[in-house]
């Protein structure tokens, strides 16, 4: 429509020019000759200038410096590109927009939403992503994944790293302590002390070899003088008020100090302990595990409370970021941080696919759509060059007519 009304403009100054003709002796005729070629002039400038820029004028490939926007293609999407990555969608620029971003109030209003999508939402991608997910092919990743890592673990190092670490932190008291009180309740039990009594026993009469020893032991059981519940209740008490002593502390920091330097310096060990890991994770049954947890996860998608029980734990999780904002605010900073350092990451993609879009498009549809977008108001511009260059024909023509007759 705009490309008619400038080729409008041209036959219409041109009309007026010839028209013109029949009577330029007149003086009107001689201003609509003057404004009329003035008109038709600037109209035919600005259709060459705007033609230029996307194609050759009247298909004279000749003509220097046209096709303007075909020859230099590559530069231009260069620049779009980095206007879009470095300007418009710079890495500033989305973290100040991140910044702003009320994302704990926003996540609370979401999950608080009585009609929200969210509960059907993580049934459906759960079950389709357990529909197309090959588990067969997912338990021989898993399996590889945990090979080629576990290659990189030297588990002795990180167990000389735990003991070196309740050491020097002083938690190894605490882990003495915590062990001592469940060995304490052990001896204090019946069953221990009855075990206790038969071990006692039993320990007595191996160590009797000979007929006069066992004779003696059998007298004084006779005459009561060895008993083995208070002997096992001796043993006992001297094994708790062991335990309890600063001595066993001292023993017990001592045996896990040359543990860590065992585990440190012996080869041998090390790599028996390398050796046992290897065949723990070639072991691990990864395709009954990835199995079960499909099977056991389908199960629980497919419960007919299932939408309930989401909308139930979303709500109260909603209820938990609003009753604890330090808990809201620690999760909107891990957003995002998260958020920001992926940006930082992949924001190159961004000019690259706006580089890969428009290269990949042929001359043609490049043209085309650069013309759609930016054509028709250029069209004006011919409209505009034809009206004022027929407004400054005109007064020049008066002007100029002043002047002569002053």
């Amino acid at each position: 429509m705009q490309r008619r009304w400038a080729n409008v403009a041209l036959v219409v100054a041109l009309v007026l020019f010839i028209g013109s003709l029949w009577f330029r002796h007149q003086l009107l005729g001689q201003y609509i000759e003057s404004m009329a070629l003035a008109g038709l002039a600037g109209g035919i400038a600005d259709w060459y200038a705007v033609t230029a820029l996307f194609r050759h004028p009247l298909g004279l490939r000749w003509l220097p410096h046209t096709s303007i926007i075909s020859a230099n293609r590559d530069r231009i999407i260069e620049a779009i590109s980095t206007l879009v990555e470095q300007e418009l969608l710079s890495v500033s620029f989305i973290e100040a927009n991140i910044e702003k971003l009320k994302i704990g109030t926003q996540l609370i209003r979401v999950l608080r939403a009585e009609a929200s999508g969210i509960d059907n939402l993580v049934r459906d991608v759960g079950t389709e992503l357990l529909d197309i997910l090959p588990l067969e092919q997912a338990a021989r990743f898993i399996a590889e994944f945990a090979e080629s890592k576990s290659d990189h673990i030297v588990v002795s190092d990180y167990l000389v790293n735990i003991l070196r670490w309740l050491i020097q932190s002083g938690n190894d008291q605490s882990l003495f302590r915590f062990l001592s009180r469940h060995v304490i309740t052990v001896l204090d039990s019946v069953e221990f002390t009855e075990d206790m009594e038969q071990r006692l026993k039993t320990l007595l009469e191996n160590y009797t070899k000979t007929t006069t020893q066992k004779l003696v032991l059998g007298l004084l059981e006779s005459l009561g003088t060895v008993d083995y519940q208070d002997l096992s209740r001796t043993v006992k008490e001297q094994l708790i008020q062991w335990l309890q002593s600063e001595k066993a502390v001292e023993q017990f920091e001592l045996a896990l100090v040359r543990i860590m330097l065992t585990l440190r310096d012996d080869e041998t060990l090390r790599s028996r302990i390398e050796s046992v890991k290897q065949e723990t994770v070639q072991l691990v049954p990864w395709q009954r595990i990835v199995d079960a947890g499909a099977s056991q996860l389908r199960e629980i998608l497919n419960q007919p409370g299932f939408g309930t029980s989401v909308s139930n734990f979303r709500r109260e999780l909603a209820q938990m970021l609003e009753d604890n904002p330090e808990h809201q605010q620690v999760l909107e900073s891990m957003v995002k941080r998260s958020t920001v350092n992926l940006v930082r990451r992949y924001h190159p993609v961004v000019g690259r696919l706006v580089r890969d879009n428009l290269t990949q498009m042929n001359e043609r549809e490049w043209i085309d759509k650069l013309e759609w977008y930016v054509g028709r108001d250029l069209q004006w511009i011919r409209v505009n060059g034809a009206l004022v260059g027929g407004l400054v024909g005109l007064v020049l023509s008066v002007l100029i007519h002043a002047l002569l007759h002053a």
